[in-house]
């Protein structure tokens, strides 16, 4: 086993800098601290006092920046596994400045270990902090295991005048450069998104102890497309990896989890006019740094022209704007005034045509922040402008979306393209994605105003590489991820960008408090469950078949005794496709979604009385008082006398008719006792459903006994699921949170 010394004497082979530059447009978790290595009164332990601020109760310069600090640490904590402590010593340096750039910070591992125990590949360099996590004790528990270095100056004369770090956890950092994402991007440094191969000269680090050089885990998957080999291949000369790191498109990631993980993240802007088919197709776009992403499938409407054309001042013409994409020119005022004003006419998207006459053909990236804008924008050239304004007298239908067929910032084979700029950028070049990636992610070599704290798939690759590199981890103690993952179990459907930072918020709002986060990720969990949008959904179609089917035997081990019980009917792989169908174009809060529901409901339950089962269990032959009280029967007797006699008024002299059963049993699974009386043993089911996506006696279970236990102490504590430690048990299970990692 040896030791790297190299970072310590040179730590600017082992860092990698975020440059800004100013322009107009339970698994296992590690546990990182933050060792503050700065002198009294500077950095971390400035005393100005300041208001707390998005979350950061400092109320100090100083305290505030440690807080941002913990609480980046904590994402990268809270996600990969290690039972080493990892430490961060971090300070307040002034880095280098101008007024209209600066380098924000550095990071990167204070030492190198190889051959170790548990190392997966002889002679190969590994960060201390991953090395640690391989091996499972910390190789030198003398030392930290990363360094950090962040610009004390930033925002002063002199020093990217007037942008200053955001120090609020909340990344509302409107013009200013949110410290919290930078700190994410430079910790990942030091994680192990770097390479320790020079590529200036394409030396491999060297091993002072026996001067032999040895290639990074990071070099290992460092493939270039003009040699056809890694950068760790010893047949690859310190010329040929010279070369490779300003091969321009040519220097990729071959990594398998990036590699994989990719094809659902990155993608190409577009604008897809759906019609008329004289100007149908797809349209070359700009993107804007502010709103959410373009997504896939994206948003699809009818164009409607703003009015004003540049839309900057309020609509006049927010009804016909309701609903519709709108077509704003360039000019006169802010692109982020533009489109909060067509949002607030109701605009569900926007498109702002260039006005250079001088470059018809020119697209823009619109710059701008406004952490309000909840709807997504983009841009077109002059030309594709007037275009798409010659047909909107006969109505125009398009696509505003990210078409990931073509993922941006990709080779020919497919793999993620690293920034391998024809000049070599010290601290930039080889350790970070490539700029012509869509989304942005978060370690390229920019730090972009639109990115958000997941460093996770859906969103970002950060955590697929340090994946690839040896880290484990799992992504559902990313919050947004948490979140996203709750409309997907529950909802059957994407979050819509509003509701997504909603309950994401919930949970980041309790800032360094994990007590509160934990609670919080267990409200927001079964908020989902308690929505409107799921109970009007699938607790309707739990309700429905209690309704048509009553309660069947089941099998349940009772203080140690096998005890046949009554459990619901209705399983998993009838409960999905059912509750999708009534909930099919349904969110609440967003357009007609009353009408969509009520046109769902009814085509549900139509057909529902049409299936054989239903049939089978309701022969033609019954009368209409025999229908409606084997209905009322297998509720549970919910029915009043009144209401009883009412639906069977509805059946009247034709109990057959498919339209009036289907009203009748409607009535019936909607009945409100029936809501009251099932609330429980429905919560208990859709934790099984929901979160392990199965049936509670599938395996590995055997029969319902973890169903009726849950039920027992939900019902004991009076349907209080925290006391209950129900919703909690169930998102903090091995079987859960397997189903996202390591």
């Amino acid at each position: 086993m040896r030791k790297s010394i190299l970072a310590r004497f040179s730590l600017a082979l082992l860092t990698a800098l975020v440059v800004f530059c100013f322009s107009s447009s339970a698994f296992g978790a590690a546990t990182i601290v933050i060792q503050n290595n700065d002198a009294a009164g500077v950095g971390f332990n400035d005393p100005t006092p300041v208001a707390p601020t998005g979350g950061n109760p400092g109320t100090t310069l100083g305290q505030q920046r440690l807080n941002a600090f913990q609480f980046a640490a904590n994402i990268w904590g809270a996600m990969l596994n290690s039972n080493s402590t990892i430490t961060i010593k971090a300070d307040w340096p002034a880095l280098s400045c101008t007024s209209n750039s600066a380098v924000l910070g550095s990071a990167g591992a204070a030492s190198i270990w190889r051959d170790f125990s548990q190392a997966p590949f002889p002679g190969t360099w590994y960060s201390s902090a991953l090395a640690n996590a391989l091996t499972g004790v910390d190789l030198d528990a003398t030392q930290q295991e990363i360094n950090a270095h962040f610009n004390v100056n930033l925002g002063n004369p002199g020093c990217l005048d007037g942008i200053h770090f955001y120090l609020g956890l909340d990344n509302n950092h409107g013009n200013d450069t949110d410290l919290v994402t930078v700190l994410l991007h430079e910790f990942s440094h030091g994680l192990g998104f770097q390479t320790f191969t020079s590529g200036s000269n394409g030396q491999q680090a060297i091993d002072p102890q026996i001067g032999q050089s040895f290639p990074s885990i990071y070099d290992r998957f460092l493939f270039d497309n003009t040699t056809g080999k890694t950068w760790a291949q010893t047949t690859m000369t310190d010329a040929e990896r010279q070369a490779s790191a300003i091969s321009v498109n040519k220097l990729a990631w071959n990594g398998p989890r990036v590699t994989i993980d990719l094809q659902s993240i990155l993608a190409t802007p577009l604008l897809r006019i759906n019609s008329p088919a004289g100007i149908a197709g797809n349209y070359t776009v700009g993107t804007a740094a502010f709103g959410p992403p373009l997504s896939f499938p994206g948003i699809t409407a009818n164009i409607t022209q703003a009015s004003p054309n540049d839309g900057c001042s309020a609509l006049t013409n927010g009804a016909a704007m309701s609903g519709k994409i709108a077509l704003i020119d360039r000019g006169n005022c802010f692109f982020v005034v533009k489109v909060k004003n067509a949002q607030n006419a109701g605009a569900i998207g926007v498109i702002i045509a260039n006005n250079d006459a001088a470059n018809p053909t020119q697209v823009v990236q619109m710059g701008g922040s406004d952490a309000t804008i909840t709807i997504p924008s983009l841009s077109v050239s002059l030309n594709n402008g007037n275009t798409i304004k010659s047909q909107l007298g006969i109505g125009i239908n398009a696509s505003l979306l990210a078409n990931t067929t073509a993922p941006s910032g990709v080779d020919t084979s497919g793999s993620a393209l690293l920034f391998a700029p024809s000049t070599f950028s010290g601290g930039s070049s080889v350790s970070h994605w490539d700029t012509s990636e869509y989304p942005n992610q978060l370690m390229e070599p920019n730090i972009s105003g639109d990115l958000t704290h997941s460093v996770v798939p859906v969103w970002d690759l950060t955590l697929s590489l340090l994946k690839d590199v040896g880290w484990r981890g799992n992504k559902i103690f990313d919050s947004q991820f948490f979140v996203r993952q709750h409309y997907l179990d529950f909802l059957s459907r994407s979050p819509d960008s509003s509701g997504l930072a909603f309950w994401n918020n919930e949970i980041v709002s309790c800032g360094l408090d994990q007590a509160c986060i934990d609670l919080k990720r267990i409200n927001v969990s079964a908020a989902f469950y308690l929505s409107i949008e799921f109970q009007e959904t699938g607790y309707l179609v739990y309700r429905t078949y209690k309704t048509t089917f009553g309660d069947p035997d089941g099998q349940a081990v009772i203080n140690n005794v096998p005890t046949v019980i009554k459990v619901p009917r209705v399983r998993f792989n009838e409960f999905l496709p059912d509750s999708q169908q009534i909930g099919a174009g349904v969110q609440v809060g967003i357009g007609n979604w009353q009408q969509q529901l009520e046109n769902n409901k009814q085509a549900y339950m139509l057909a529902f009385v049409q299936r054989a089962d239903f049939q089978s269990a309701f022969p033609s032959s019954l009368t209409a008082d025999a229908f409606v009280t084997q209905l009322d029967t297998n509720a549970g007797n919910v029915l009043s006398a009144s209401e009883k006699a009412s639906l069977i008024t509805v059946l009247g002299g034709t109990p057959n008719d498919v339209a009036k059963r289907a009203q009748v049993l409607r009535a019936v699974a909607e009945d409100d006792d029936l809501k009251t009386l099932e609330k429980n043993r429905a919560f208990v089911l859709m934790q099984y459903f929901g979160y392990l996506r199965r049936n509670p006696n599938d395996a590995p279970d055997t029969d319902h006994s973890g169903w009726k236990f849950w039920l027992d102490k939900l019902n004991a504590f009076g349907g209080d699921f925290v006391n209950a430690e129900m919703v909690k048990a169930f998102i903090v299970s091995g079987e859960y949170q397997g189903r996202f990692g390591p």
